[in-house]
């Protein structure tokens, strides 16, 4: 007896490749079937591999990633390693455990310290930056070649001013903050306490640096994946959390006694913020960086806050000496801490993406469907949440299905037999994604084809949207959709709704478009795609790359085989 494939999945370029079979009518799986122990080893090493590796590895990765990273991370070892060391023995020096010290004085020494780096940062900046010469030129050129990138403002996005502006009146903030929240922490561990000693000190320090570590470890892990999939507001929650971190470190001298567990939870927080902020910031870079200038203006971006910080370092020594009252200290701190944060949001909103993450396609999506045409990409982000939790985030009241990319299709074929698996075959024989309903859940999985380009996923998208609509239309259901359209002007969603009606329903239970009427479907979702990406382009959308989330399973329905069972 013989069977034949249908589907063949795997995930990502070195996973088990899965092969869903025709038996009889019932599309059965092969190669399932492993020990029990191998099961369990094989889910352990998934979590380990999703840890350590960015999504899609190594296709998603340069080929000299993996030789890069080994070496990198014994030179991280050794650092950790010395530093733990250092740690105790700068603790020493700035008073802890010794009587005559104090956490003013402490403070200071560890802002100009810092402030110290900062100005070697600046001048390496300059000394290593473009076009030496020209610096010469005067105090005005010397700024210019420092803060601004080359070729500025035609090698920069045209957000690209108003960002850095607000970016910098929020580091300036959270600098002044910072200050305050030193000496709380210094005055935590034992600076000035003669009871307190160095090295109980330093091991608090490295337990809190250890713990932030482990945070960093699981936070990349749990949420890596999401980040440049909604930017601005895991940008956003960077700085939200970074304040409550500091505002708990604030307090720290009125919890003295448990001032290691308190460091320890405030640096997994740190950590939160440092994969958060910094990736979203790559993300930011990235997108500013019109000319392949990418490193030049990470490097100004650093240098301007640098200067920034500096500024508000020296300014902050100023501050630690003339606030001797707690209550004065705190309405400072509190004031600081609402600008920081209102600052920061006018950052976020300033920035002008043209490429799609869920909730930018979500809302051009709602505006062809219902009025037929497509919002620039100034007014969608102007629309666009900048908070976690909110926003237009899926297109379920609008369509009816959740839209799920690249994620496996094991129990999405429950709800097919192998006879309209292979109508599917030939429905989607020239693209690169196959879309399979799953009615239950009320989810379209939109399967993508190995080799996939950021147009074929948008593209994927949106016809899983339509055939949501359609077969929602088909099933009687109602969506919010039909009450937006527009009766007397020709909609896509007005001529999406007459076509449907052509089509007889037999049947008073849920159920998916028939195959065969998706190869008519097809034709009209053809005409409708080309007007679509024919307005992307005219408005400025970006379709060549994409911050949709989409998952590593990848499968192929064009090349069928026999095998025979056993």
């Amino acid at each position: 007896m013989s069977e034949v494939d249908l589907i063949t999945e795997q995930r990502g370029a070195n996973g088990e490749v899965i092969s869903f079979v025709d038996h009889d009518d019932q599309i059965l799986p092969l190669n399932l079937e492993k020990p029990k122990s191998f099961r369990k080893f094989r889910k352990f090493y998934n979590i380990f591999e999703e840890v350590i590796r960015p999504r899609g590895y190594p296709d998603s990765v340069s080929e000299d990633y993996l030789k890069y990273q080994i070496w990198n991370t014994l030179q991280s070892f050794c650092n950790t390693v010395s530093a733990s060391f250092k740690t105790r023995t700068v603790l020493k020096s700035v008073g802890v455990g010794d009587s005559n010290a104090n956490a003013l004085s402490a403070a200071i020494i560890w802002i100009l310290r810092d402030g110290t780096g900062m100005i070697g940062r600046i001048l390496f900046a300059w000394w290593k930056g473009r076009n030496f010469i020209y610096n010469l030129l005067g105090v005005y050129s010397f700024l210019k070649e420092v803060i601004l990138p080359n070729g500025y403002p035609d090698s920069v996005s045209k957000d690209y001013l108003e960002y850095q502006i607000w970016d910098t009146c929020q580091a300036f903030c959270s600098t002044i903050i910072g200050a305050f929240k030193t000496r709380a922490v210094l005055k935590g561990v034992g600076v000035g306490d003669s009871t307190a000693s160095a090295l109980s000190a330093a091991i608090t320090w490295i337990l809190r640096d250890g713990t932030g570590m482990f945070g960093r470890i699981l936070f990349a892990w749990w949420k890596g994946s999401e980040l440049d999939c909604d930017c601005k507001k895991w940008r956003y929650f960077a700085d939200i959390l970074n304040d409550a971190a500091m505002l708990v470190e604030l307090c720290l001298p009125f919890y003295a006694s448990i001032s290691m567990q308190v460091l320890c939870v405030t640096s997994t927080m740190y950590a939160i913020v440092g994969i958060s902020g910094g990736a979203t910031r790559a993300s930011i870079t990235h997108h500013q960086a019109i000319r392949d200038n990418m490193a030049e203006i990470s490097a100004k971006d650093g240098t301007q806050e640098t200067i920034v910080n500096l500024i508000g370092s020296f300014g902050s020594i100023f501050l630690l000496n003339y606030f001797s009252s707690s209550r004065a200290e705190w309405i400072l701190i509190i004031s600081l801490m609402v600008l920081h944060l209102y600052t920061n949001f006018l950052a976020v909103k300033a920035l002008i993406f043209n490429t799609f993450n869920r909730e930018r396609l979500a809302l051009v999506l709602k505006s062809y469907f219902t009025i037929g045409s497509v919002l620039n990409p100034a007014k969608v982000n102007v629309n666009e949440s900048v908070l976690l939790g909110f926003g237009l985030n899926g297109l379920k009241r609008m369509c009816g299905f959740d839209i799920v990319l690249g994620e496996s299709i094991k129990k999405s074929l429950n709800d097919y037999a192998a006879a309209d698996i292979k109508l599917l075959q030939s429905v989607y024989k020239d693209k690169k994604y196959m879309l399979l309903v799953n009615g239950t859940k009320k989810k379209i999985y939109v399967c993508l084809e190995k080799g996939e380009t950021a147009a074929d996923v948008i593209a994927g998208y949106f016809h899983a949207v339509c055939l949501g609509i359609a077969t929602s239309i088909y099933n009687s259901l109602d969506l919010d959709i039909y009450a937006r359209r527009q009766l007397h002007h020709p909609t896509p969603i007005t001529r999406l709704y007459t076509y449907m009606k052509s089509y007889e329903k037999s049947h008073n239970h849920f159920r998916n478009l028939p195959p065969n009427y998706l190869m008519d479907f097809n034709e009209f979702v053809k005409q409708e795609h080309s007007m679509f990406f024919t307005a992307l382009d005219i408005q400025g959308w970006n379709i060549d790359s994409h911050s949709l989330a989409v998952g590593e399973f990848r499968i192929d329905w064009k090349s069928s085989q026999s095998k025979k069972t056993i």
